[in-house]
């Protein structure tokens, strides 16, 4: 074979690695494939092929809370919903990315003052702490990844029956404080 032909099977084979990577791995953190035009057969397709045995269940579309402000606004916040011990535990950790108006809702069988911690976290949080009526009775804001070597706990001055996790910052952009009610619009998959 010639040196041109060689060298445009190299690229062809090179391109097709790194394609392979990041359909694969997300290697790079590029895609060819705009997300916005998945369609619904390849979200049920990848669904369908999760085990059982994941501890991370499928989001929901329509769950979300209701975070009633004092001028009575309300913002809505998608939710993933941690209800059992080995989704609680998992919770944010390894994610490097949480929509403005997204974040993880954190079910409780009866009130509890669990610590929180933020380990494999890599984006800052906001902690809200509710209660079982809806109301919010502490909130710690931007809590910090922590170190490999050191990872503090993160404790509600008040019991609680439900934790939000938000993207750092967004109590206080958005006026969320302690005293607010929130509700909850939840969808069982069971």
């Amino acid at each position: 074979m010639n040196n041109q032909l060689k060298l445009l099977l190299y690229i062809v084979f090179i391109a097709g690695a790194i394609f392979y990577l990041q359909d694969s791995f997300g290697f790079l953190d590029i895609s060819l494939v705009d997300n916005k035009e998945v369609s619904e057969e390849q979200t049920k397709e990848e669904t369908d092929e999760k085990t059982e045995e994941s501890p991370v269940k499928e989001v929901e579309k329509e769950q979300y809370v209701e975070i009633s402000l004092e001028d009575g606004e309300v913002i809505k916040v998608n939710v993933e919903v941690a209800d059992t011990e080995a989704l609680r535990t998992l919770g944010l950790s390894n994610r490097r990315y949480l929509g403005d108006y997204d974040g993880m809702l954190f079910v409780f069988g009866e009130n509890v003052n669990y610590p929180f911690w933020m380990k494999d976290t890599f984006m800052n949080l906001d902690i809200i702490f509710i209660d079982e009526k809806g109301f919010i009775v502490d909130i710690k804001e931007n809590n910090e990844p922590c170190a490999d070597s050191y990872c503090p706990q993160i404790l509600s001055d008040q019991e609680y029956r439900y934790v939000l996790e938000v993207n750092g910052g967004f109590a206080q952009s958005n006026g969320v404080k302690e005293g607010q009610s929130i509700a909850m619009n939840l969808v069982s998959k069971e």
